[in-house]
């Protein structure tokens, strides 16, 4: 189907560690369709360097978390212009940047991670 429409196609290289370096970046995707293991691995990363900030970054990295949060519970938003251009900007980088649509399937994933994905990447995961 994303042939017949005239996407272009993206292979992952099968190297877990390169993905997000390398391959990701590299392809900048605005459709990402994958499992939840890889998924998974993507928000335990993000997490990861979350856990690693200290100071005023850590402060500032709560703090959009939590409201993009309450947000997107509210009132389905997941998009925050200040937010989005402080904090978001470097997480979104992670896929490239341009990640407009993300999915997923084969397996369930947690609605934690599903959450935060959909406020770190500010696109919708159906």
């Amino acid at each position: 189907m994303a042939v017949l429409t005239g996407m272009q196609v993206g292979f992952f290289g099968g190297d877990l560690l390169k993905l997000t370096t390398e391959d990701l970046p590299a392809l900048k995707p605005t459709f990402f369709p994958s499992v939840p293991r890889l998924f998974n691995k993507i928000y335990a990363k993000i997490q990861s360097n979350v856990s690693a900030a200290t100071g005023v970054k850590k402060w500032l990295v709560t703090s959009a978390i939590s409201s993009k949060l309450a947000a997107l519970r509210s009132s389905n938003l997941v998009t925050s212009g200040c937010w989005d251009a402080l904090v978001f900007k470097k997480m979104k980088a992670i896929l490239g940047g341009r990640v407009r649509l993300m999915i997923t399937g084969s397996a369930p994933i947690s609605g934690e991670v599903i959450e935060f994905l959909k406020i770190c990447f500010c696109c919708p995961i159906p």
